[in-house]
């Protein structure tokens, strides 16, 4: 089998308003596409975040030696790019990521097994945690706690709601509301707000009692010795590491977290998401994935320290992913249940995506 076109677009889809976590204001949802092709007509689909980067080149580079490669040979076919690319990896992990699952996805096809399986399959259904609360700039505290509550009589096992940030008493005034609605079942993602364990205990130490189920991303990605240490302060568990890009950083923060937090699409992809289990399994620690629930099924599906997966539900309009699927997203009291079609789950609609795509990169054998 050989690898005879790769494609990736990008994909800006507008949000019904502007969305605010933290710093930042998102305006669209930008995704970019990957399909693999391959002479055994076999695609293989991967979809991500672009998140601000230059995504696209990214991948045109670290892609272009696997035109012509066995997809099967999958450490081979990334190996040689990643030896070259040792000093700019983290400029590259994302772009990397998208190709080993797009990899991962060929090979479970061709093995005729959904991606759970060829990893071991211990399940067929995991919880979901919902994420609610968004557009909060425009919304009451009241009106959030009812949101919380009506997700959890859907059947949900946790919701997990924003901070703002910037505003501690609003925000300890907000988390005992969400909290007083669905006690022992919300989390809450502080969207990297503080920037000192100083600053960060000033809040967390008056909310340390609330029963939150975890307390998310309390600084930037690259601070995880300070996520560590607050962690070593406070009851309520802390989840980190979704944008965490260095392997040796992922794997003590699975021994200082309570909870890891790992994104196949951002941590080397599904070769990274498995590195990143081990240590976490090693550490003791849970993991729970970002977003992305279809692909990181599998990835709960076949390993008990995964706690489920994380759901943005359509209505909120905040991840609208599903216009660029295939096969809807379908969940069942709260629990979402992996189908048996070989593959990694992510598959693409790719006439839509090519319908909606404002700049498509193809990579074949003629270039």
């Amino acid at each position: 089998m050989r690898i005879t076109r790769i494609t990736f677009s990008e994909v800006k889809l507008p949000l019904p308003q502007v969305l605010r976590l933290g710093s930042m204001a998102i305006k669209t949802r930008d995704f970019v596409a990957v399909r693999m092709e391959t002479d055994a007509g076999i695609c293989g689909d991967a979809l991500g975040y672009s998140r601000g980067t230059p995504l696209i080149e990214a991948l045109s580079t670290a892609a272009r030696g696997l035109v012509g490669g066995n997809p099967l040979m999958r450490k081979q076919a990334m190996h040689a790019f990643e030896q070259a690319s040792i000093t700019s990896r983290p400029t590259y992990l994302r772009a990397t990521s998208l190709l080993d699952i797009a990899l991962w996805d060929v090979c479970a096809q061709a093995a005729k097994l959904p991606l759970y399986q060829l990893l071991g399959g211990l399940r067929s259904s995991v919880p979901v945690t919902a994420v609610a609360g968004y557009y909060m700039d425009t919304r009451s505290v009241d009106d959030i706690a009812m949101e919380v509550k009506q997700r959890v009589d859907e059947g949900y096992a946790r919701v997990k709601v924003m901070l703002k940030g910037d505003d501690d008493a609003f925000d300890e005034k907000y988390i005992n509301a969400v909290v007083q609605a669905a006690p022992g079942q919300v989390a809450a993602d502080a969207h990297w707000s503080w920037r000192s364990l100083t600053e960060a205990m000033r809040f967390c130490g008056r909310i340390d009692h609330c029963g939150l189920a975890f307390l998310e991303d309390p600084f930037a990605p690259h601070d995880t010795d300070l996520a560590a240490r607050l962690q070593e302060q406070l009851c309520t568990p802390v989840a980190a590491g979704e944008d965490v890009v260095n392997p040796s950083a992922m794997n003590q923060l699975a021994h200082d977290v309570a909870v890891l937090r790992v994104d196949a699409t951002t941590c080397g992809g599904i070769t990274g998401a498995l590195s990143a289990l081990h240590a976490a399994s090693a550490g003791g620690c849970t993991v729970f994935p970002h977003v992305f629930a279809p692909l990181h099924l599998h990835l709960a599906c076949a390993f008990s320290q995964v706690e489920g997966v994380e759901f943005i539900p359509p209505e909120s309009g905040a991840d609208p992913i599903e216009k660029l699927l295939l096969r809807p997203i379908r969940i069942d009291h709260g629990h979402m249940t992996v189908d048996d079609q070989p593959g990694a789950g992510m598959t693409l609609n790719w006439p839509q995506v090519q319908a909606l795509a404002s700049r498509t990169v193809v990579l074949d054998s003629t270039v």
